[in-house]
């Protein structure tokens, strides 16, 4: 969770009446609003300022909440007392703070503290001039987070998770942990709303049940809270995880019941022995082995990387480390020290655990996990396999992996994206498909979803936030600019990192 004492922040994009995005130039720091898409200069970080004294919180919300908005190129949006619009400061004077206000259709406006003046505009021609809102200084929200994402109520300080047994989505988790506790926040380009998707690809409807189909009933407007989010209903009610389970109910505005917040999905994964098939289990207090047979909540780990060494630890879901304990054993520790460092070293789909005094981690015949000193071989090979992203929404520099319109080619520079089903074979390759065809390589190395049949794909770890994917012809995926999306690097340094 983030510092409550850190000021909520928000990147957005803002859409005006003629569908297009308030937009950052770099050239003199221009404003203008002739976006067509949601791209790094299209995106506003709002940072809100916290109001003050008794009751203040309360009569933001009636009046506005206080915020400034940073570009992508760091400089902060001001309007001065004659309505011209500028972003070139660096840090927020007078005319910088905004007051953010929401109307019943999902829109918001924003208004310069200042002047009393409202923000709007089309194309180069943005001004900060207007009295009173028309649709011209109204602006609909397009969250720029990651999709994919775990929906935490702050004032239960629960998750919110997918209940595939009964059908219904809950929030009753005081840990995301699995493929259920990732839900994906689903943007309408036509509505202009929100859905909320779970890992098997159903819709939360008003009344509480998942949906397959994309419909009224699974559209929310989005209302922001101080950097939270609350989702409404057509009829003017919101998402609620005060009973059981995650559905509309009638309240006048939202309380610590209807707001949530989307917070970043670290990877999850499992390990299992290369050569016994056999799956590493952590249980506090005990030695490690590898001897389950199927996942649980005690064969998945928690992936966190540094982002400076590369090293890797692995965290259960007790909040213990697989770690070095004495006579080279592998254990549970609750201390992350030195010893829960692991370097990654891969091998095609397979991948070793290696300390940084050269040792690997192997298995013994009866599963205990211990150090060797030895080169690696088959008994210290494990499959990392990822097991919290069945739906994989892939997003670089670029833009997002999805398909070209009309073709069966898949682009590294959509707008917006195409989800991908991962499914994970017996030998632990990746198997990719959208929209029913597998992905696959034509003889150019270009990624096409054309096959009836997989393709084996790796893919590897080279962040807290991003991984690499390799094709079958041992080549790393590129996406370029240009939208070229193909299998050219010949090393996972010069691939390009995908945010998941």
């Amino acid at each position: 969770m983030a510092d409550s004492a850190v000021p909520p922040s928000l990147p957005c994009g803002f859409i005006n009446a003629a569908n297009r995005y308030l937009s950052a130039e770099p050239f003199r720091f221009q404003v203008v609003a002739t976006g067509s898409a949601l791209r790094l200069r299209q995106v506003w970080m709002l940072r809100f300022v916290p109001s003050q004294g008794a009751g203040a919180a309360g009569q933001a919300q009636e009046s506005g909440q206080r915020l400034h908005l940073l570009s992508s190129l760091q400089r902060f949006l001001a309007a001065d007392p004659n309505g011209k619009v500028t972003c070139d400061q660096e840090s927020p004077g007078p005319g910088a703070l905004f007051l953010l206000r929401q109307y019943p259709d999902g829109k918001v406006s924003l208004q310069c503290e200042l002047s009393q003046r409202y923000l709007g505009g089309a194309e180069d021609n943005v001004t900060c001039f207007a009295q009173t809102v028309s649709e011209g200084e109204k602006w609909s929200l397009h969250l720029a987070q990651h999709p994919n994402g775990h929906m935490l109520n702050p004032g239960k300080q629960r998750y919110m998770r997918c209940d595939q047994q009964t059908g219904h989505m809950r929030c009753d988790r005081d840990l995301p942990w699995g493929p259920e506790a990732v839900i994906t926040l689903y943007f309408d380009p036509k509505e202009r709303k929100y859905g909320l998707r779970s890992g098997a690809g159903s819709l939360l409807a008003t009344d509480g049940s998942l949906q397959a189909e994309l419909s009224p009933q699974t559209l929310y407007s989005l209302e922001l809270r101080g950097g939270l989010l609350a989702l409404r209903d057509a009829d003017g009610r919101y998402l609620t995880g005060r009973e059981g389970t995650v559905k509309s109910f009638k309240t006048d505005k939202p309380g610590r019941d209807e707001l949530f917040a989307l917070e970043p999905s670290a990877a999850q994964v499992s390990l299992r022995t290369f050569a016994g098939g056999r799956f590493v289990c952590c249980r506090p207090g005990a030695d490690i082995y590898a001897n389950a047979t199927s996942v649980s909540n005690t064969e998945i780990f928690q992936l966190l990387l540094n982002d400076v060494t590369k090293q890797a630890c692995f965290r259960s879901s007790s909040g213990t480390y697989l770690a070095v304990g004495p006579n080279d054993s592998v254990v549970s520790t609750s201390t992350p020290d030195k010893g829960v460092w692991f370097s990654l070293q891969y091998r095609e789909q397979r991948v070793t655990l290696r300390m940084a005094d050269g040792r690997h981690v192997a298995t013994r015949p009866n599963g205990q996990l211990l150090l060797v000193p030895e080169a690696a071989g088959k008994k210290e090979e494990f499959l990392l396999m990822l097991v919290n992203r069945p739906l994989l929404i892939l997003q670089s520099e670029a833009g997002f992996v999805g398909l070209f319109p009309g073709t069966q080619r898949l682009d590294g520079n959509r707008p917006a994206y195409d989800t991908s089903t991962l499914m994970l074979s017996e030998d632990g390759f990746c198997h990719f498909r959208v929209a029913n065809k597998y992905w696959s390589l034509d003889k150019d190395g270009l990624i096409m979803a054309s096959e009836d049949h997989p393709s084996n794909f790796t893919l590897q770890f080279v962040s807290s936030s991003c991984l690499v994917l390799k094709a079958p012809n041992s080549k790393y995926l590129v996406a370029e600019a240009g939208g070229r999306l193909w299998a050219g690097a010949s090393d996972a340094a010069s691939a390009t990192p995908f945010r998941y």
